[in-house]
């Protein structure tokens, strides 16, 4: 999914578009295809619509052991919509990933839970810390302070946006609307289909798409 305006990576986005920032030597997209393609993953379909042409022109330039399709958004569709325009082009299950998540995982291990599940899509799921920085009132029903907690940290499970979609879910995508991966897993649920969810250590994704973590990644390398 590589169709984004990029908002919260501006400046950057406002000249190029947020799959072709670098991360070292290499573009983001070009580590995402990196990752599958040491799996054996040859095939890859690209859905653009910012700055399309640039990422055209790029792929155009760039030699690789691998094939790139292109399905481009006459408008912005959502992180699901354009998935739409896929339907007919893939039969077999099929990894859908964002273009600013860098993940350090298995990937014959997630789709083999994915198939094993018997799920209709799987998404990857990873632990993560937040930290509150102040003191958090616990008040009574009067409106009376009974104790104050200090520097409460909750663990959540959080959405990555990597998933495992099996190729029917593509046709039930309504036709050109706006239309995001939450409304596809709740419309999903909804007709009773299975969802399976990949838990991942914090430290085996980076979401490369905010600032704070594209710096961490930059300091990885």
């Amino acid at each position: 999914m590589a169709g984004g305006k990029g908002k919260r990576m501006k400046p950057f986005t406002n000249i190029l578009p947020k799959p072709l920032l670098p991360v070292g030597d290499k573009t983001i997209i070009e580590r995402i295809i990196d990752s599958f393609y040491s799996y054996g993953v040859k095939n890859y379909i690209l859905s653009i619509n910012e700055k399309s042409q640039i990422i055209k022109s790029f792929f155009k330039e760039l030699s690789g052991n691998y094939k790139i399709n292109f399905v481009e958004e006459k408008k912005p569709l959502g992180t699901a919509g354009s998935l739409r325009l896929m339907a007919g082009k893939i039969s077999n299950s099929f990894f859908l990933t964002n273009c600013d998540t860098l993940t350090k995982i298995n990937y014959f291990d997630l789709m083999e839970f994915h198939k094993k599940g018997k799920f209709a899509l799987t998404l990857v799921a990873s632990s993560k810390k937040f930290s509150i920085p102040y003191g958090v009132c616990e008040l009574n029903a009067e409106g009376e302070l009974k104790k104050i907690k200090e520097k409460i940290k909750n663990n959540y499970l959080v959405n990555v946006g990597l998933y495992v979609l099996n190729p029917f879910i593509l046709k039930s995508i309504p036709a050109n609307q706006f239309y995001d991966m939450t409304d596809l897993i709740r419309d999903l649920k909804k007709q009773g289909y299975k969802i399976g969810v990949y838990p991942i250590h914090e430290s085996a994704w980076t979401d490369v798409g905010q600032w704070d973590e594209y710096k961490k990644a930059l300091e990885q390398l």
